[in-house]
């Protein structure tokens, strides 16, 4: 284990008495968006005397004495800052910040939860494994299709929103499964005085990207013993397009000379170029590629036609002909004058501007609450309906291979079986390359219930101080998804006849087009309507996901010791939850063009738990030792499917005196398979061939590599397939086990007595074994190739078209199971600052955030597997910056608040991922340029102004006041979605400089 020492000098001094971490006093700090609050300071008697139950634990307790590091964000965090949903409110926090968050900019069918969904993944752990709960209460995740697996941060209407209590470490024995690099407790408003009215906005400086917010809620008394609450929220994002933003609308090659520092990007010379330096790349089309070669077995030459950018028409030397187009040169690129690259090629249009950079986005929420007491018990009620609707707008490539009965070799079987007699006119094979405008829709409506009784136990005097609580809580997430699908059946892909594709053993039949694919108004897309109705149709699926969960627990005083009362709980819980997918019509029976099938996804699972945590104070007002308390907590489980076992956790507190307080914690956690990890039906894609380790495996330096790719039979000088493979993924069955975790923290608080002045110094680390992995095609390939053992369990996993055949040596038929790996671990550390001072004008305040993430390293073949990958560590890598921080700084004068706020975002570099050293100047067609790899550190600036009266409050301002455009890196570098702007570099602001409003009144 990595950094063992560390640990356990530091849980040495622990045990010794010399190094324990205690909660001390709770401060504020803006974490990322939100800063971490300390309530109004009081004496430290003063403070202990009010005990309540905080995230983390089942005890009550003043707030100061968590052994686990605990930040609260306050939803006045959201008005200051002008954050409109709480999926910004919370995916903006440094814990957050520092890793790829799954937001609605993920447009990926498949991507897990389905397009819009929003989670949270706390230090880059992964979504699955950060506890995302409603007032202690875990709600059921929500999405479409078969992943549904995290907590969709959409279904909390960011009105009802009181705190976030973050935990920063794990807390499987308090809260169960996931809870294993955080726990996030949303607190809702327990009330509401009268009619309450909002009304919230932010509006970029440059159109698309609009977000509103229009919230009411009403609150109640019945008596003196029932007080009730109704909230309704409306909420709507507008899409922003690529082409709204000049930093998304355009992705260029990114490389500049090394002697004059000039960008030397290839030069766009298309017949549709107004402006030659405009070489964006956002969809090749507008082609028609001629495959005669190929099928007489002369050459793996491919012919392209593109329109003619000089006006001069010709064929292709196989006859093939197209009015107002001719063959491009075979090399594709050619060179200026003065030598610098140019390309003819169709890759951009002006419709391709409507391309959804985040789609559109509407929510409807409703939240009642009901608090009744009634002799001696107390009975509380909460119930959350949400309804999303997500409208994506996009284009992608439509590529059939075009059949032709009447063909220069007079062969039948270049034609169509089904219609012998078609011909396209170009007496070949040909393959046009179209745009095919695409359209979906998700709504997602989801329900949330929760009623707990609680109460003492009467006049039992060995209980009197005891208290128990019975809990029941319910969510369904009904899900359905549709959008436009181009069906193999439709689409006279004649590359497809023959194919079983349905699954009934019978071959389908694939019909000629129904339109002319070769009319160049087909081609450049005018004829878009067209070719819509002539091959596709809507194909929608629907999800259901259902969670039930009963809790009962008992809390007290067991006995007095020297230092205090001996606190003890304990609990049982029983879960079980259920998915039913059922994919589309066409999606299940495998008619669709380009798009991966599924079938349905259906599966149940249960849970019994029992957990006890106890308290137990060791010193008290003594020199070196003011206060020192024990905790621990332990939890068993016997899940239907994920096994048995049961985890711990043992944490430390030390105040010193009233200055420093050092605290630790050690525990265990575990996350037992997510349901579509077990059930996940086969979900067929396809992938590109390129990271293939065995194409020109005789210059690789990996020994494994060569010594495998040659016994695979697979020539030295292989080029590679150009063709795609077929990939399958799927859930891992009844074999998959539960992973397990280990996660220390250690830190101190520091609160002098001559300031209002507050620092806590917190370190993590969290490992996790038996990781949960969907492998990627290349990591199965890679398993197989770049093992000391061949062939290996990877090596079955997919299949290599032996040479000889056409196709030799691709690679066909992948299969990516979910399955256990080896492990993670992540290191860093948490810095938090607060500072307050009054003046005889006014409160200053300063809250100050910052994570220095360590180390994240990921090892999924094992110690014993070489991976051809020199440096399984990814931190400081594109979307997962090794620092992050925050500042905000608040001035109260009266009615006014001031505010100043700032996000940091370290510099990141992909560099490691690449063979080459991206640092130096590579080869760029005929001469040697510098890639961009790297983003620069980036600072964000933001302020604003509210005014609080009796009834009205006002409040504005503007976020990235300077306009800091996101990072910019070349293509292929990091995965980007528009422009070159990475992806998965989700901690930048797209919008741009924004202006936000908020208006409430109460009556």
């Amino acid at each position: 284990m990595k950094h063992l020492s560390l640990r356990q000098s530091i849980c040495s001094s622990v045990a010794l008495s010399t190094l324990v971490l205690a909660g001390g006093a709770s401060f504020a700090q803006n974490d990322a968006d939100a800063p971490v609050v300390i309530e109004e300071k009081k004496t430290e008697k003063e403070a202990r005397q009010e005990k309540v139950v905080i995230t983390g634990s089942l005890l009550a307790r003043d707030e100061f004495t968590s052994a686990s590091p605990v930040q609260v964000i306050t939803a006045e965090v959201a008005t200051l800052e002008g954050l409109v949903d709480t999926a910004d409110l919370l995916q903006g926090s440094s814990l957050a910040a520092g890793a790829t968050q799954l937001n609605n900019t993920f447009q990926n069918y498949v991507t897990n939860g389905g397009v819009g969904t929003q989670t949270l993944d706390l230090r880059g752990c992964g979504d699955t494994r950060t506890l995302v709960l409603i007032d202690g209460k875990r709600p059921g995740p929500a999405g479409t299709r078969g992943s549904v697996s995290a907590f969709d941060l959409n279904n909390i209407p960011q009105s009802i929103v009181s705190r976030v209590e973050i935990l920063k470490d794990g807390a499987s024995t308090i809260y169960g499964s996931d809870a294993v690099c955080g726990v996030v407790n949303v607190i809702t408003r327990d009330s509401v005085d009268g009619l309450e009215l909002n009304f919230t906005g932010s509006v970029p400086e440059e159109s698309g990207g609009e977000n509103f917010r229009l919230s009411g809620a009403y609150g109640f008394d019945w008596g003196d013993n029932a007080s009730f609450t109704i909230s309704g929220e409306y909420r709507k994002s507008a899409e922003l397009n690529i082409g709204d933003r000049s930093y998304l609308e355009c992705p260029v090659d990114r490389v500049t000379d090394p002697l004059t520092g000039n960008r030397i990007d290839r030069l766009n010379y298309s017949a549709t170029a107004t402006d030659p330096m405009r070489s964006c790349s956002n969809l090749y089309h507008n082609t028609v590629l001629d495959y005669t070669e190929v099928l007489a077995g002369i050459s793996n030459q491919i012919y392209r036609l593109i329109p003619t950018p000089d006006g001069v028409e010709a064929p292709t030397p196989w006859g093939v002909f197209i009015p107002g187009y001719r063959p491009r040169p075979l090399a594709g690129t050619g060179y200026n004058a003065e030598g610098q690259p140019y390309y003819e090629d169709i890759l951009d249009a002006p419709f391709l501007r409507s391309i959804d950079f985040a789609p559109e986005q509407e929510n409807i929420s409703l939240f009642g609450t009901a608090d009744v007491e009634f002799g001696g018990l107390v009975w509380d009620t909460e119930i959350l309906y949400n309804r999303r609707t997500t409208k994506v707008d996009g284009w992608r490539q439509f590529a059939p291979f075009v059949g032709d009965g009447n063909n220069i070799f007079g062969s039948p079987s270049v034609g169509y079986a089904s219609d012998p007699t078609y011909s396209s006119g170009a007496g070949t094979i040909v393959r046009p390359i179209l745009t095919f405008q695409d359209y979906s829709e998700f709504k997602i409506d989801y329900f949330n219930a929760s009623t707990s009784l609680s109460g003492g136990y009467g006049d039992i005097d060995f209980l009197s101080d005891w208290s128990w609580k019975v809990d029941g809580t319910f969510s369904r997430s009904k899900g359905t998804y549709g959008l436009t699908q181009i069906l193999l059946s439709k689409s006279g892909d004649w590359n497809y006849q023959g194919e079983d594709w349905d699954g009934d053993g019978t071959p389908n039949v694939i019909t000629p087009p129904t339109i002319d694919y070769l009319d160049p108004d087909v081609l450049n897309g005018t004829r878009q309507a067209e070719l819509r109705d002539a091959v596709t149709a809507w194909d929608e699926g629907e999800t259901i996901y259902e969670q039930t969960i009963f809790t009962a627990t008992t809390a007290g005083e067991l006995f007095d010791v020297y230092a205090g009362p001996v606190g003890l709980a304990l609990g049982l819980e029983y879960r079980e939850f259920s998915i039913d997918d059922t994919p589309g019509k066409y999606t299940l029976e495998g008619d669709v063009w380009g798009r991966s099938t599924a079938g349905p996804t259906r599966g149940d699972n249960k849970v019994l738990e029992y957990f006890a945590e106890t308290s137990i104070p060791l010193l008290k007002g003594m020199p070196f030792a003011e206060d020192v308390e024990l905790s621990a907590s332990w939890r068993g489980f016997d899940y239907d499917l994920g096994g048995s076992d049961s985890i711990y956790k043992i944490g430390l507190n030390w105040q010193i005196n009233p200055v420093f307080r050092v605290r630790a914690s050690q525990g265990t956690s575990y996350r037992a398979p997510a349901l579509f990890e077990l059930f996940l039906e086969d979900q067929t894609g396809f992938v590109d061939q390129g990271f293939d380790p065995c194409v020109e495996w005789g210059q690789s330096n990996n020994p494994n590599i060569r010594a495998n790719c040659a016994a695979a039979g697979v020539p030295d000088n292989y080029g590679g397939s150009t063709g795609t493979a077929l990939a399958i993924s799927s859930g891992g069955g009844t074999d998959l086990k539960p992973e397990t975790g280990d996660t220390f923290t250690a830190g101190i608080v520091f609160t002098p007595t001559f300031a209002d002045l507050n620092i806590a110094l917190d370190y993590y680390e969290i490992e996790i074994d038996d990781q949960i992995a969907s492998l990627s095609a290349g990591q199965v390939v890679g398993g197989c190739y770049s093992a000391e053992t061949y062939p290996n369990y990877f090596c079955g996993l997919f299949e290599r078209t032996p040479g000889g055949q056409t196709g030799a040596y691709g690679l066909d038929n992948i299969r990516t199971p979910t399955l256990n790996v080896d492990s993670q671990q992540q290191r860093g550390i948490d810095l938090e600052v607060r500072y307050e001072k009054e003046f005889n004008f006014g409160i200053l305040t300063v809250d100050l955030g910052m994570n220095w993430a360590l180390e994240r390293y990921v090892n999924v073949f094992g110690a014993n597997v070489v991976s051809g990958i020199d440096n399984n560590d990814f931190n400081g890598t594109i979307g997962y910056p090794s620092v992050v921080g925050d500042v905000l700084i608040t001035f109260d004068r009266g009615d006014w608040t001031y505010s100043w706020f700032t996000d940091y975002v370290g510099h990141q570099d992909d560099n490691r991922y690449f063979n080459a050293d991206l640092n130096e100047p590579q080869g760029y067609f005929n001469s040697v340029g510098y890639y961009d790899s790297a983003t620069e550190a980036q600072f964000t600036h933001g302020a604003s102004v509210r005014w609080e009266g009796d009834t009205w409050t006002f409040a504005g301002g503007v976020r990235n006041i300077f306009d800091e455009h996101p990072p910019a890196v070349s293509p292929d570098v990091a995965t980007t979605s528009a422009g070159n702007v990475p992806l998965s570099a989700t901690q930048y602001d797209i919008l741009g400089r924004t202006f936000f409003f908020s208006v409430s009144k109460t009556f």
